[in-house]
């Protein structure tokens, strides 16, 4: 990971001809290009770039993710309109987050727009199918999680990539769970106890959607649930 802060315009658009496997960039945009400390750099008047992913966090960024398209890249997450800074970092961070889960663009980004009311305001551009990294389990996968009188109901949504496609084979490792699912889509819920579930969220990184909060299940705590 490399990061970079108060990038002059030559040093951005060197930064755009490399091959880079996920640009995040956060600051300010216009539709005629990055504001830069020296000037803007419309994206647009780069040849090339070897950036394949990318997720432009900051206001109008459309059209510079769209030269970024035309350049070659393969896929983006841009902004329509402006956006606030709260709200953009919300966004930014479970994005990125999902992402790195194996999530693809469109998928990722499907599932931070609950994360705040500006969610409208952000779409992908290019193939949104693109992925930045591999889950463990080789799908992607939510799970919606309920209490009840005796332990827990769990939903369970898997999304497809470019790699594990329609119709790739997905079992969870649950007690009890001896069947094989079709991805994508609802698989089904499963009816789960607390020592099952504490070792089902250990296994992977993914996220888990409480009620309507978000969370990741490597740091969500009992007391999410229960305090509901």
């Amino acid at each position: 990971v490399d990061i970079q802060k108060e990038v002059p315009t030559d040093e951005l658009r060197e930064i755009l001809q490399e091959d880079i496997a996920f640009l995040h960039y956060i600051g300010h945009t216009e539709r005629d290009g990055f504001q830069c400390p020296d000037g803007k750099l419309d994206a647009r008047t780069v040849e090339n770039t070897g950036i394949q992913a990318f997720l432009l966090n900051a206001c109008n960024s459309y059209e510079q993710g769209l030269g970024l398209i035309d350049a070659g890249g393969v896929g983006g997450i841009v902004t329509l309109n402006d956006v606030i800074n709260e709200g953009a970092v919300r966004i930014g961070e479970t994005v990125a987050r999902l992402l790195n889960t194996g999530f693809p663009l469109r998928a990722a980004l499907t599932i931070a727009r609950d994360e705040s009311v500006l969610g409208g305001q952000y779409i992908v551009v290019g193939d949104g199918g693109m992925t930045v990294a591999q889950p463990a389990s080789g799908t992607p996968y939510l799970m919606n999680l309920a209490e009840v009188e005796d332990g827990f109901d769990a939903e369970i949504e898997t999304y497809t990539t470019d790699v594990s496609g329609l119709g790739s084979v997905f079992i969870p490792y649950i007690d009890d769970v001896e069947e094989y699912y079709l991805s994508s889509g609802s698989i089904s819920s499963f009816h789960i106890d607390e020592t099952d579930l504490l070792r089902f969220l250990q296994m992977e990184d993914f996220p888990v959607r409480v009620e309507d909060e978000l969370f990741f299940s490597t740091t969500l705590q009992l007391d999410d649930i229960y305090s509901r």
